[in-house]
């Protein structure tokens, strides 16, 4: 009988959702194991260890070198990567360590939206407010030739969950843009030369139900205007589209497992 395979991985938590998407949906240390089953099925065995960095909560240095974790998985937050807060200069110093060896050849990397740019920060790149305002909703976001060849697929778009307005400006050296949404969010995901980090702008982990509730939430805190907000929420209505969020974790799993590129 064929072992499943199984992965170990670390959870890097930096927020805690709004109060109504955690009453509904849990939390990420909740959100993330569900989707990544979901992905996985009964091929994967998938054991997760989460660590609120916003704490300074990390990994040891010496589980990361001996192989005690397969892969580091980042979480969104409503924080900005470019701030310079003493926890998220933590983190970006901490993703700039694990591209050292003997973490770089030991470990990958999945940054999820603020991971996403925290990756990116790390790396040399930039990440900043997005003039061009926010991404709220269901999107169509383009793959680029890079992109179809890393996922092995045909497909020229994956409608994903957005809750973002910052972004990536400057991609950071030694990586490629698998996905975009220009001319709004050009570096929608990356990959990494040496194939140890992998980002996506969007949030996988978010159903459309939850990104409803995140805009509804912002229009009540003023952070969107009604008028704003009551578009989000129409554009996400009429949004036709799945949201392929099961399809997009699958492709992480298999860059965790190393087969996928």
């Amino acid at each position: 009988m064929t072992e499943t395979p199984s992965l170990h991985l670390a959870l890097l938590v930096c927020d805690t959702p709004h109060p109504r998407v955690h009453e509904k949906y849990g939390d990420y240390k909740i959100m993330f194991p569900h989707v990544f089953s979901l992905a996985g099925g009964d091929e994967q065995k998938l054991t997760w260890e989460p660590f609120d960095v916003r704490e300074m909560s990390y990994p040891s240095l010496d589980d990361l070198s001996n192989g005690k974790y397969d892969g580091i998985v980042m979480t969104g937050s409503a924080a900005s990567a470019y701030e310079d807060e003493p926890w998220i200069l933590k983190l970006v110093e901490f993703v700039g360590l694990m591209r050292t060896e003997p973490y770089l050849s030991k470990v990958r990397m999945v940054g999820i939206c603020f991971g996403h740019q925290i990756m990116a920060r790390a790396c040399g790149g930039v990440c900043e407010r997005n003039e061009k305002g926010w991404e709220f909703g269901l999107y169509a976001v383009k793959l680029t030739s890079e992109g179809k060849e890393v996922f092995h697929t045909d497909k020229e778009v994956i409608n994903i969950s957005q809750v973002h307005r910052d972004h990536v400006s400057k991609l950071p050296s030694g990586f490629k843009t698998l996905a975009t949404t220009a001319p709004h969010t050009p570096i929608h995901s990356m990959l990494s030369d040496d194939k140890q980090c992998i980002s996506i702008q969007g949030h996988p982990e978010f159903n459309r139900d939850t990104v409803r509730i995140l805009i509804e939430a912002r229009i009540e805190s003023g952070v969107l205007t009604k008028e704003v907000g009551e578009k989000f929420l129409e554009n996400l209505s009429n949004a036709g589209s799945e949201v392929e969020d099961i399809w997009l974790t699958k492709q992480f799993i298999q860059f965790l497992q190393g087969k996928l590129v």
